[in-house]
């Protein structure tokens, strides 16, 4: 009788983006992560200076967008 393993997912690193408020523009924010770690993740409240306005913008977790 042989034992069936399922095939391990790859760890998909994704980029986190942020939407700014004033154009609807997505930016970068410099940081990824792992997709399978980002709901266990917290975050602290952190800042993006916007090439979209020239603003600065605070950002949480909720913000966030995922993207490859």
């Amino acid at each position: 009788m042989s034992t069936t393993i399922a095939p391990k997912k790859p760890n998909v690193i994704k980029r986190i983006l942020v939407r700014c408020p004033s154009t609807a523009r997505l930016t970068a924010t410099g940081l990824t992560i792992e997709e399978s770690a980002f709901e266990k993740t917290k975050f602290k409240v952190a800042k993006i200076n916007c090439p979209h306005c020239d603003s600065v913008h605070s950002w949480t977790k909720k913000d966030v967008i995922l993207a490859r």
